[in-house]
């Protein structure tokens, strides 16, 4: 005879009048563990239990095994035969039938067939049903508010928004929790002269995430500046100041050049009222200035809600402050050295350059 045995005990025995005595833990058991076995038969011989024993049990405790029977089985459901699964991986985790055929191990043409066919979990289902999570909202908060947009064309409600390449990992740890809501990852964006509103600018190479289209992102499109400030929180402001802020030593600078007075009065008094974070106009209409002890109190925000690990992080906040430090000591130009840096330098080449050429 064998005894199942688990880190509690045994959990079937037979006793001294050679009957079978179980308990609950074995109930748990026989639940955990029953898709380990093919069948019934095979589930009894391990045991090594008499034929209808598990049938008794399964009827006194009124429970239904779930056997991992084989593909040839009449009785075998392929996972993908789950409306469930289906539904968690095309329409929660975004997956493409590619994807979900190579988790279930099988064809593309058989996740078709079951997700459109058999489920109706068809692409213009996934597009009106698909929800956003609250951080997946709070990121696209802030980024609306800096460097993203939503599609303008009626019928292409997608989100984007691009970095320039010396912020890849920011990028990236963006279409991290967006990446359920995308098809494929970020694309690379070649540098050179782009035209904006506000003028022409010699751009850096960089990269842009595209979502697919979801009717849920109606919500916030073609909505003004002062919108996504009512909806800011402490997670979107860090955002929208990473995407669009310079720190300087003492201060951090933020670019509105898009945004009208209503919504630079507005973004002033929500920053004073809701964070005691002082900022004014500057005679250069399009940025606004943060004190000293606001600006560190933005720092601080920051730091509490996105990686500290990140380009962007190290070279605005942390590596940015060590560097203000350096140039003092060595009485370098600091914002010489900088644009070097934005440009991809390394702080000692670019301090040993410096150095050289004075």
């Amino acid at each position: 005879m064998q005894n199942v045995i688990n880190p509690i005990g045994i959990l079937l025995i037979k006793n001294k009048i050679n009957v079978w005595e179980y308990d609950i833990n074995f109930i748990d058991w026989l639940k955990n563990n029953c898709n380990k076995f093919s069948s019934e038969s095979e589930l009894t011989k391990y045991l090594d239990t008499y034929n209808g024993f598990i049938k008794k049990i399964c009827k006194q405790n009124n429970i239904e095994l779930e056997y991992n029977y084989g593909k040839t089985d009449p009785r075998f459901k392929a996972i993908y035969q789950d409306y469930n699964w289906c539904y968690q991986k095309y329409v929660i985790e975004g997956l493409n039938h590619n994807e979900m055929a190579k988790e279930a191990g099988c064809s593309k043409r058989v996740i078709e067939k079951w997700c459109q066919e058999k489920h109706q979990l068809t692409q213009k289902y996934r597009q009106e049903n698909k929800t956003i999570s609250l951080l997946q909202k709070d990121l696209i908060i802030g980024s609306m508010l800096g460097d993203g947009h939503i599609d303008k064309r009626e019928t292409q409600p997608v989100f984007i928004v691009s970095h320039a390449e010396n912020q890849k990992d920011y990028l990236y740890y963006k279409y991290e929790i967006l990446k359920d809501l995308c098809s494929k990852e970020p694309s690379y964006i070649e540098g050179g002269e782009r035209e904006f509103k506000i003028g022409i600018y010699e751009c850096q190479p960089g990269y842009r995430i595209c979502t697919r289209i979801y009717d849920a992102f109606k919500e916030y499109r073609n909505k003004s500046y002062t919108y996504f400030l009512n909806l800011m929180n402490e997670y979107s402001l860090s955002i929208w100041i990473l995407d669009d802020g310079f720190r300087a030593k003492s201060n951090w600078q933020l670019c509105v050049a898009e945004y009208t007075q209503d919504d630079i009065k507005c973004a002033l008094d929500i920053l004073k009222n809701k964070y005691n974070i002082i900022g004014w106009q500057n005679k250069d209409i399009r940025y606004l200035t943060f004190d000293a002890p606001s600006s560190r109190k933005i720092d601080e925000i920051i730091l509490n809600n996105i990686l500290n690990d990140l380009d962007v992080i190290k070279y605005k906040i942390t590596e940015n402050i060590k560097l203000h430090e350096l140039c003092k000591e060595l009485n370098l130009d600091y914002k010489y050295v900088w644009q070097k840096l934005y440009r991809g330098g390394s702080i000692e080449k670019v301090i040993k350059q410096r150095v050289i050429n004075l």
